[in-house]
């Protein structure tokens, strides 16, 4: 595969991370010129690796505090001890809360790729794009798909953020939010899956009297509707309820 200039920029820079990545990080947290952001995902962005968003999620809008007594030994190691660690996750389940999310994630990668300005500008309108054109019921796909894709991405250092019409993830976009995608049914949009609707359906179902019953036309030997009174709720047909004396 040949790779474009921007492509090597960013290839280069990762390798040049990777020959020391611990020293990297060091001096980034130690100069205090980074943006606060979970201090175990900053390996991941300085890597060019896929990064959790649930983490980043649980660091900035946790409500649970570190009470952890271990003394700190910088102002950016008691600014991260202060919000939280990304130990703990919180599922990105909204565009909002992904917006939150990624403008983080973009102010960490910028700071080590302050040339990806517009490449991540373009996935983030891309992402907009498909949360505005689907009912809110399905924006738990647009976020599914948008994990997968920045797998791929994160894998693989001939994709970039706005080359999103590569094959590779075009095939995800399909697979997530097409109705017929294999995909399509492993998030049943912000209401669970496609399993736990049916289970719903099922419970409404015991709730329902049987008509057909009452109507001595139900033969089924595992009715999933009450065989009860449509009038009374009483252990009989609708036929043979006697109506109360006033």
């Amino acid at each position: 595969v040949v790779l474009s200039a921007e492509h090597k920029k960013i290839r280069d820079a990762v390798e040049n991370h990777r020959r020391d990545v611990k020293y990297t990080l060091h001096n980034l947290l130690r100069i205090g010129l980074a943006p606060v952001f979970p201090e175990a995902l900053w390996k991941k962005i300085l890597l060019d690796q896929v990064v959790d968003f649930d983490e980043i999620n649980a660091f900035f809008f946790s409500t649970k505090l570190d009470l952890d007594p271990t003394p700190v030994s910088t102002v950016e190691s008691a600014l991260h001890k202060a919000l939280g660690r990304s130990a703990e996750k919180k599922t990105v389940s909204s565009s909002v809360v992904w917006f939150r999310c990624f403008d983080k994630y973009v102010k960490a990668v910028e700071t080590i790729f302050p040339y990806r300005t517009n490449e991540l500008r373009a996935w983030r309108e891309h992402i907009d794009d498909l949360f505005t054109s689907k009912v809110e019921d399905s924006h738990a796909r647009v976020i599914a798909y948008d994990i997968a894709a920045r797998k791929v991405i994160g894998s693989n250092p001939a994709i970039l953020f706005n080359q999103y019409n590569a094959p590779e993830i075009t095939k995800l976009q399909r697979a997530f939010l097409d109705r017929d995608g294999v995909r399509y049914n492993d998030i049943g949009g912000t209401g669970g899956s496609a399993k736990s609707a049916r289970t719903k359906l099922a419970k409404k179902r015991e709730r329902e009297i049987c008509n057909n019953w009452n109507e001595g036309k139900c033969f089924r030997s595992a009715c999933s509707r009450r065989h009860v009174c449509s009038s009374c709720e009483g252990p009989h047909v609708v036929t043979l309820c006697k109506p109360k004396s006033s």
